[in-house]
């Protein structure tokens, strides 16, 4: 089912909201070993042979030198855990596959932000992709805080009717848990939008898969970001992930606690020589959100 809401509060915005294939359910937080989709999609053996969702190459911009990270896997990211930031798994209809996702705060408490290219293919008369089921703090396999299934999932409409690659930002509701929100369990990131292309020390998250990565830990790179260019509106974060990365959060602005200010999130990477869909290693990009962004989060998340 599809619903197109127009006009929410002061913002007049045009977006659509799909409901997910997977609908309820959930997990306690202190389950040891948490149930996987209580509707019956995902197994373990589907889990653990989802492949990542692929980035898109955004054209040819420069290569960046290496950047010089903390503690470092290749170079520039550091292994760590962040619990608002998970696996999000769904299927396509050539397969199962996964991107990276993070708890956003909301009115309603109950949505993640993704890349809409981990959502919806782009374009006109194409399906959103289903059975979404979000894994917070994803490591080596599920957390304490478990499995919850996507009710609704909903892109701007510049994605879905013209694949707008700056306008590469989702949302995905997810079911509540023993009647708590996912954002009031492990707490939500603050929505962002309209910032500048050029930030300093901004965190980027992700669950890249290739070489030297796995996609079963996550990673983390700290770095400024700086505009593509003088007319393009994306930034570019000299970070080195690699496919399942795509969805992660770029964050500003980060407390103690780990929370920060998501203000756009993993869309592009840089090509490999040769080009072939592969990424270089070398550099991410993501446009920031734009303020219509505030709309769609409310409206996924049913505000």
């Amino acid at each position: 089912m599809r619903t197109t809401i127009r006009g929410l509060g002061a913002l007049a915005v045009a977006v659509t909201v799909a409901i997910a294939l997977a609908a309820g359910g959930l997990v306690p937080a202190s389950a040891a070993e948490p149930p996987i989709d209580p509707h019956g999609y995902w197994t373990a053996e589907r889990l653990r042979a989802a492949a990542p969702e692929l980035p898109a190459d955004p054209g040819s911009p420069a290569p960046a030198p290496a950047h010089a990270g903390e503690r470092t896997l290749g170079w520039g990211s550091t292994t760590t855990v962040n619990n608002t930031v998970g696996r999000l798994f769904f299927r396509t209809p050539t397969g199962d596959t996964s991107c990276t996702a993070t708890v956003v705060n909301s009115a309603t408490k109950n949505v993640v932000i993704t890349a809409a290219h981990c959502v919806h293919p782009g374009g006109p008369g194409r399906a959103y992709y289903g059975n979404f089921l979000f894994a917070p703090g994803w490591n080596n396999g599920p957390s304490a805080h478990g499995y919850w299934s996507g009710t609704a999932v909903g892109a701007s409409a510049e994605w879905t009717q013209s694949k707008k690659w700056d306008h590469d930002y989702a949302f995905v509701r997810l079911a509540p848990s023993g009647g708590q929100q996912i954002a009031n369990r492990l707490g939500g990131n603050a929505v962002a939008a309209g910032a500048g292309q050029a930030q300093a020390n901004v965190q980027i998250w992700g669950y890249p898969v290739l070489a030297p990565y796995t996609g079963q830990t996550a990673h983390r790179c700290i770095v400024s970001t700086i505009p593509v260019n003088s007319y393009a509106p994306d930034a570019r974060a000299a970070c080195p992930f690699t496919h399942g990365a795509s969805g992660g959060p770029w964050l500003k602005d980060v407390q103690a606690s780990g929370l920060g200010l998501v203000w756009a999130v993993t869309s592009r990477c840089e090509s490999a020589p040769g080009g072939g869909g592969a990424c270089a290693g070398t550099a991410l990009f993501a446009t920031p959100l734009p303020p219509a962004a505030l709309a769609l989060r409310d409206a996924v998340g049913g505000a």
